[in-house]
């Protein structure tokens, strides 16, 4: 039996972390591993796949113009390798190009609205920003069928169905149809895949004493 890819869709804050550790010459932390892991394709857990989008590309692109001084075509180039690493995975699945879905990328038609205006008025300007903005990531992962979200900044996917998790600021889960995408700091993934365990949904919930949604608590706080 083939042995199952594991999908893993990567935040920008995960590659900009990347990047740093190898300017710095940092080595063995959690972003390298994980980002190493879709570039090969493999981990200690088994088979990867990235799962990636247009958006997420072009966004990562302006990050490294915008923030390590790459020009246009270096800055390209290094950006639409996340596309090499996709199609060169187990399952070689290109970028894909969300054009509507459920989860759509803004809270709001003025939100949308607001961003769009700021795209005509200002050159710089940018549809998705890195910081603020990580809903065109979710919808990438979603739209993906990913296992795994890698995030520095968990806590900016914490709205609408998301489930938190008792004690624990480093995982949350997002349900979808027929699964859940689990959305966790690269410390908490690469932690796990490292030992040869894929921290997924079903993971979690095998193990109710460490990992328990608040709504499963009585009145007095305990499991």
């Amino acid at each position: 039996m083939t042995e199952r890819a594991i999908r893993i869709c990567l935040d920008i804050n995960v590659l900009v972390a990347d990047l740093l550790g190898t300017i710095k010459e940092r080595k063995g932390t959690a972003s390298r591993y994980l980002v190493d892991a879709v570039r090969n394709g493999e981990c200690d857990a088994g088979p990867v796949q990235l799962i990636t989008s247009v958006p997420v590309i072009e966004n990562w692109a302006s990050v490294l113009i915008r923030r390590f001084n790459y020009d246009r075509d270096s800055a390209d180039e290094t950006a639409w390798l996340l596309q090499d690493y996709a199609l060169e995975g187990p399952l070689a699945l290109p970028p894909s190009i969300m054009v509507g879905a459920d989860h759509i990328p803004f809270a709001s038609e003025e939100e949308e609205f607001a961003a769009a205006q700021a795209h005509l008025d200002a050159s710089d300007a940018k549809l998705f920003d890195e910081i603020t903005d990580d809903r065109h990531v979710l919808l990438s992962a979603i739209g993906g069928k990913a296992d795994l979200l890698a995030t520095n900044d968990v806590d900016d996917f914490e709205r609408g169905p998301a489930k938190a998790l008792s004690n624990r600021t480093d995982v949350i889960l997002f349900p979808m149809v027929g699964s859940s995408l689990a959305i966790g700091k690269p410390s908490f993934l690469a932690h796990w895949l490292r030992q040869g365990i894929v921290p997924d949904a079903g993971f979690i919930a095998s193990r109710p004493d460490e990992f328990v949604l608040p709504s499963q608590k009585d009145d007095h706080g305990y499991s």
